[in-house]
Formats: structure tokens, sequence, C-alpha cells
């Protein structure tokens, strides 16, 4: 199991289905991802003020390029 210091940010969502969509990505390409948030309120679950994408530290590197690279759907590209 990896510990929780051994995970790092590698892209910042806007909502909980950006983040999402970004983590089943990494997971495609085999790279373990998970999702860290704060909800706003207990009954409304879908709403969080930010939602961060961490993968293993020795997989940053290859998270980011393939970030960088337009593989993953950005937020300008999530429809309205």
């Amino acid at each position: 199991m990896i510990a929780s210091e051994d995970w790092v940010l590698v892209y910042e969502a806007g909502n909980l289905i950006e983040g999402q969509m970004i983590q089943a990505r990494l997971e495609q390409e085999g790279i373990p991802a998970r999702l860290r948030y704060e909800a706003i309120h207990t009954l409304i679950a879908s709403t969080f003020h930010r939602v961060e994408v961490l993968v293993p530290v020795e997989w940053a590197e290859q998270a980011r390029e393939l970030l960088s690279s337009g593989a993953l759907p950005l937020e300008s590209d999530l429809p309205d």
C-alpha cells in the first residue's frame, strides 16, 4: 500500500466530474490515481470547492506528461 505522503498533486479539477474523468484516463494508462476534495455541504455531495488528482510520486512525471500532451480533456473542453 502507498502511504499518503507518497502521493503528489498533478492536476486540480474545477469539479468532481472533471476530476473523475482525469482519474479514469490516468488509470486507463496504468497510472494509479485518486481524488482529494472537500464537500461544501454534506447534503449536496456533487458540489465541491476543488478536486485534486493525486498520483504516487514515482508516477508523477508520466502523469504530467500525459496531461500536458493534450491526451486528457481540459476544463475548456468540457460541456457547459
